[in-house]
């Protein structure tokens, strides 16, 4: 067996080793860890240990090259000797069942380990309530979901301020700043910090996409339409294609009937979906709900149009009955809906269902009404929720608009709008100087995004993803239940998201260190897949600290958001009142 003694070794060895972060001494020290004659001091017996101890740390520092991290062998060293049980386990399997049961062994440990840091935040999920999510689904490049980094010390800070990150003019200016390889090396631990605290906002963390570092040195432009070729040679068109046919075929739209293209983010999605909602039915009204994303009345807002805020049930759906009154109203103009696939702040999903049954009801024909999806989020998870109500092209909807970088994970904000080839004919001009054609909001458009979005959905594929999902959707029932049984507090969970809504906590560095959006005398935490249960187990015991030290905050007015949170119509979720000690 492989003792605590014999762990120790390997840690020692290994603390010699680690000093150096370039990734051919990583690869030197692995070596010398197998090879090195000392090492036979482990046992005769044990040496499928130290061979399963070498290949876990080659694994996870394979996807450093190339990059500065915070994570050393020492490091690692460490999380063996915390380990080392699990690892006696592994060594015994792989001596007993060689390449066979240690590639599964291995894919199991980096899921678990990879970027992690004390033994008390180390594991990435339940594996017996949350699926097993494959390898890919839960590489984790930097750490993101390790445990939560130490900030920056004030020395520190001061490298990053305006001053010290100011481009001089002179060589005299130069000469009183700071070397930017020393700014850069601060501003890595800086965003490797607040990355680790990161609960507000719907942005994958856990992703890798280190194959594609050596693409960054193109300038890839993919000008123009998508489908269309241009003169500009440099470009990924071809992947930024096979993007829009996954979509296309997610939400089950006919062949040769589509058009999309690769945004710069969702609300360029949805400024597209809207245009061609505007240009389809010039004197249309758009209806959407007052919870919807600011970038809907942005385009409302830019494009001229006539716009009904509706207001929303208490848990963030569109109000149906509101809606169907102010379509009878104006039954002269067409109606251009927005529905939400997820709302920005408590992840609400209006029933698209139940608005098409309006429409018929008001015997509003097809050709009279226009419906666009924003599903920044949740249109991307809804697929793979089973049960969940259907969005795809064989109900009467016109456009979807999802964010790329969010649930599958992308170091640039990207997007993709997808609609029907009829609509955007009305908006398609010939550029003769692209040699293409002009249909998306943007000219030149980011390439390096088309092929990073290629490159996560052919490494995760269908069950890959849907891992991904189960983990969001079943994590953030764990935080909602530590919330309100551990930490005692007023919170709420939609039934189809991962968006858990809070009671604004008091403490605003709290708020800040977290980075919980808020809302008035609401925050919410959306629960993505580097989100992992011993990091919400940090996040709530910080929570209550805050709590006792400064108490529970008060609705601010009768119908504020927070009165909101006892409403019924949230369904089963538990609540405790804010007026419970």
């Amino acid at each position: 067996m492989l003792t605590v003694t014999h762990s120790s070794a390997i840690r020692q060895k290994l603390a010699v080793l680690g000093s150096s972060r370039r990734s051919s001494s990583i690869s030197s020290a692995v070596r010398l860890l197998l090879n090195d004659s000392t090492s036979t001091s482990l046992g005769g017996s044990n040496v499928a240990c130290r061979n399963f101890a070498a290949r876990r740390i080659q694994h996870q520092l394979s996807f450093h090259r190339g990059v500065q991290t915070q994570r050393t062998l020492s490091d690692l060293a460490r999380d063996i000797d915390d380990d080392h049980e699990r690892e006696t386990k592994s060594a015994i399997l792989s001596e007993s069942l060689p390449g066979v049961v240690v590639s599964k062994i291995d894919a199991h440990q980096d899921s678990h380990d990879v970027g992690a840091g004390e033994s008390s935040v180390q594991d990435y999920t339940d594996k017996m309530k949350s699926g097993t999510p494959s390898p890919w689904a839960v590489w984790d490049a930097w750490g993101a979901g390790g445990d939560v980094l130490n900030g920056l010390t004030p020395s520190e800070m001061k490298k990053l301020s305006t001053a010290a990150v100011a481009i001089p003019f002179t060589e005299e200016e130069r000469a009183s700043l700071p070397d930017e390889t020393e700014i850069l090396q601060v501003y890595d631990k800086h965003l490797a910090h607040r990355s680790s605290a990161h609960f507000g906002y719907p942005y994958n963390l856990m992703y890798n996409h280190e194959e594609l570092y050596e693409f960054m040195k193109y300038s890839i432009n993919n000008l123009g339409d998508p489908f269309v070729t241009s003169n500009y040679g440099v470009h990924s068109r071809q992947f930024e294609c096979s993007v829009i046919d996954f979509f296309a075929r997610l939400w089950k739209m006919p062949e040769d009937s589509y058009w999309g293209y690769v945004t710069t983010c969702g609300t360029e999605g949805n400024l597209h979906g809207i245009l061609l909602a505007r240009e389809c039915h010039p004197d249309g009204i758009l209806y959407t709900s007052k919870e919807t994303h600011y970038s809907v009345f942005k385009a409302a807002r830019y494009y001229r149009m006539d716009a009904k805020s509706i207001p929303t049930l208490p848990m963030g759906e569109i109000d149906y009955d509101v809606l169907a009154q102010e379509l009878h109203s104006n039954m002269d103009r067409p109606a251009i809906i927005n529905v939400n696939i997820g709302t920005t702040v408590k992840g609400a999903v209006d029933n698209l269902d139940r608005i098409l049954r309006i429409l018929k009801t008001l015997g509003i024909p097809r050709e009279r009404y226009h419906i666009h999806c924003d599903g920044a989020l949740f249109a991307m998870m809804m697929p793979f929720v089973d049960y969940a109500p259907e969005i795809s092209f064989e109900k009467p909807i016109d456009s979807i608009a999802v964010s790329g970088h969010k649930m599958l994970g992308c170091p640039m904000p990207c997007g993709i709008s997808l609609t029907k080839k009829e609509h955007v004919k009305k908006v398609e001009q010939r550029i003769d100087y692209l040699n293409s054609v002009d249909t998306t909001i943007m000219g030149s458009r980011n390439g390096q995004a088309a092929l990073y979005l290629w490159y996560s959905l052919r490494k995760k594929g269908i069950s890959g993803i849907q891992q991904d999902v189960v983990h969001c959707m079943e994590t953030a029932c764990y935080l909602r239940d530590q919330i309100t049984e551990v930490a005692g507090m007023s919170c709420r969970l939609n039934d189809l998201s991962s968006t858990v809504v809070l009671e604004r906590p008091m403490d605003d560095s709290f708020v800040k260190r977290w980075q919980l959006a808020c809302e008035e005398d609401i925050a919410h935490v959306v629960v993505m897949p580097n989100v992992t249960r011993p990091k919400i187990d940090h996040f709530v015991k910080e929570l209550m600290e805050q709590k006792e030290k400064f108490g529970r905050r008060k609705p601010h007015r009768e119908d504020s958001p927070l009165r909101k949170l006892a409403s019924s119509t949230w369904g089963g979720s538990y609540v405790k009142d804010f007026r419970e000690t």
